[in-house]
């Protein structure tokens, strides 16, 4: 890696979703697993917007070759890429021409599609990367949950942006809203070339495989599939598992 790269400092680092990095990679592939029904041992991954790459570090241990894309480097890079000679940081984003055409067996993208400029088109790369048969887990926030997620602000991303935002500072709020969140129906509409599986209602049905314990818990593995599968349209964030078919066209 180039030394001469700014890497991001922890200064600059976003004030959200720096904890339980482990848990959460645990529990993508444990959905991926139940989903899938396979063992992905053996397989090559790319987790695209990987951001400090925590999250691909703890897959690496589970999986053949990671890839971790993101659009600036981290502090963290070199030190991860060391303790995982499978783990491969690269500087890049969805407009990058590697991974090659159909080279992936499995692409995290795991809280981006918000973040970027034209996330049709990161559903695009997903899909070019992927190879025929090979599985996206794909999660991101809900435009109609009425807190916004990265600023933990109500009803702020349901305003026009630049006035939530000066409302924002009027209120010296630490973070602005930035995220361009959308609803289950436009992400389903982007997901056109995919074979889709909503995944809330296999978590919400399977609470001790996700180390879930309670009675709320308990009751909420009862509840019917389908009841599930419907609420998710307004539910805080989406989980879907995505299939690239095995008969496809090039993009």
């Amino acid at each position: 890696m180039n030394q001469n790269i700014r890497f991001h400092s922890p200064s600059t680092d976003p004030g959200w979703g720096d904890q339980g990095r482990a848990e959460k990679a645990s529990a993508i592939l444990l959905t991926l697993e139940l989903m899938t029904g396979l063992n992905f041992q053996d397989s090559r991954w790319v987790d695209v917007g990987c951001g400090c790459g925590e999250i691909a570090a703890h897959l690496s241990t589970q999986v053949g070759h990671m890839i971790a894309i993101d659009p600036a480097p981290w502090q963290r890079w070199p030190t991860l890429r060391d303790t995982h000679p499978n783990l491969e940081f690269v500087q890049g984003d969805y407009t990058s021409n590697y991974p090659e055409p159909a080279s992936v067996d499995v692409v995290i993208c795991n809280q981006v599609y918000e973040h970027v400029p034209d996330p049709e088109a990161l559903l695009g790369f997903i899909y070019r990367i992927l190879k025929p048969g090979g599985y996206a887990y794909f999660a991101g926030p809900n435009l109609l949950f009425p807190i916004e997620p990265h600023v933990f602000w109500p009803f702020v991303h349901w305003l026009p942006r630049q006035f939530a935002r000066a409302l924002m500072r009027f209120f010296h709020a630490k973070y602005l809203v930035t995220a361009n969140l959308v609803t289950i129906w436009t992400l389903r509409r982007w997901f056109h070339d995919f074979e889709v599986r909503n995944a809330v209602p296999t978590i919400l049905r399977n609470p001790d495989k996700y180390g879930r314990k309670g009675l709320l818990w308990h009751a909420a593995s009862m509840v019917p599939w389908c009841i599930f599968d419907m609420l998710t349209v307004f539910s805080p964030g989406f989980i879907f598992v995505l299939r690239k078919p095995d008969i496809y066209q090039t993009l």
